[in-house]
């Protein structure tokens, strides 16, 4: 008999765990959270998004560069250019915005996970990238080092400590940067043509506090520690 083949037993550092999309995003902080608190070398990492549509909602457009893998997953839309049940790999560079067909309509919606395979070994690298509204020129760009824990070459300072209880998701602590960048007066203002492009929204995507929550936590943990060591 032909012996057959199996599937390794699960990492002893990753508890094997598992988590409802709908119920975690309910109360997501931000875009693209991570669903499971593993991110480090080789690791499977399923992000939330869900993006929803009203008289107040825009979420603007970017671009968005990863040296690994993304697989979409779309566990239900409505008037969304996304369908419910739709799998796709993007392509290394791709746009990014809300896949609504009008963001002013409170009937659309989408939820969806983005899931990245972390590199297991060399360098990781994601591009942010945002173009002129009226010429399509670049006009505001990052590129960072995301290369994971537990590879040669990683920087746990990049984004936090090295003593950090959590580690930030390096995609969304990349997006807080290019934020700031793109809503200076340097990202919005196009060197090509001299358009002034508006100001790109930030409440709807949540990096800034999810960002701050991360370092609340982590500042939090450390003065447990300190005062159990009083």
């Amino acid at each position: 008999m032909q012996s057959s083949r199996r599937i390794p037993p699960p990492d002893p550092t990753r508890e094997p765990l598992k988590v409802n999309v709908y119920e975690r995003m309910s109360g997501a902080a931000a875009q693209l959270m991570p669903l499971f608190p593993y991110d480090d070398a080789g690791s499977i990492v399923p992000c939330g998004a869900v993006l929803w549509g009203g008289p107040d909602e825009e979420y603007g457009h970017f671009f968005h560069g990863n040296s690994v893998a993304e697989v979409v997953v779309v566990y239900g839309s409505h008037q969304s250019l996304l369908s419910s049940g739709q799998i796709f790999a993007t392509q290394p560079l791709h746009g990014v915005n809300s896949f609504l067909r009008d963001e002013k309509d409170p009937s659309a919606f989408a939820v969806m996970t983005i899931t990245q395979h972390q590199s297991e070994a060399g360098d990781q690298n994601e591009t942010l990238m945002a173009r002129c509204q009226k010429c399509k020129a670049e006009l505001a760009r990052i590129d960072y080092d995301a290369t994971p824990h537990g590879v040669a070459g990683h920087d746990p300072t990049r984004f936090g400590s090295a003593d950090d209880r959590v580690r930030q998701f390096a995609t969304i602590a990349g997006s807080r940067e290019f934020a700031r960048l793109r809503n200076s007066d340097e990202g919005r203002t196009c060197t090509e043509c001299g358009h002034v492009n508006p100001v790109f929204p930030l409440a709807q995507w949540g990096w800034l506090r999810q960002v701050a929550q991360t370092d609340a936590v982590n500042r939090a943990y450390h003065a447990l520690i300190k005062e159990d060591q009083a």
